[in-house]
């Protein structure tokens, strides 16, 4: 089972541990210290910062920004390589973003053809996704970036028998 905890300040040892082979795979000329990024974004309140749980152990992470106008944007999101390719990611990605009706955004990494291919079939499959479009990149690192809508969930009323 796939569920999402949110990520303390006091884990930011354990954040900075996934977020160097993360960024060694999605950015590698790029340089970035996981340390400075993992403190950054537990210390800043417009970012909302997730571990992804499969029966309880932690299998990635993602950090969702959270933009003006109630629109929000994916920062980061990976699944470590050892439980990719089973479901995980898409089923995370489906309650990450089903937590933030409204508005988003994410880039997606000109280093990892894997990030594209999985974005491209993964935002297909979201239930309330709704007026999908590809744009232009937001930075020079991304190839391309996804707007979307998400749909607030259903929720059902009185039944009158």
């Amino acid at each position: 089972m796939i569920s999402l905890s949110l990520i303390l300040p006091r884990e930011q040892a354990i954040l900075t541990s996934v977020l160097a082979p993360y960024f060694h795979e999605i950015a590698p000329a790029i340089g970035i210290d996981p340390a400075k990024r993992a403190q950054q974004m537990l210390h800043r309140q417009d970012v909302t910062a997730f571990w992804i749980r499969h029966d309880g152990t932690r299998i990635g992470f993602a950090l969702v920004l959270n933009l003006p106008d109630d629109r929000r944007e994916l920062s980061e999101f990976s699944i470590v390589p050892q439980h990719r390719r089973q479901g995980h990611g898409q089923t995370a990605a489906s309650l990450i973003l089903q937590e933030f009706p409204g508005r988003w955004r994410m880039g997606i990494s000109a280093d990892s053809p894997q990030a594209a291919a999985f974005w491209g079939t993964c935002l297909s499959l979201v239930p309330g996704l709704s007026d999908l479009q590809t744009g232009a990149p937001f930075t020079e690192h991304q190839s391309k970036s996804y707007t979307f809508e998400i749909a607030p969930p259903i929720i059902a009323g009185p039944q009158n028998d």
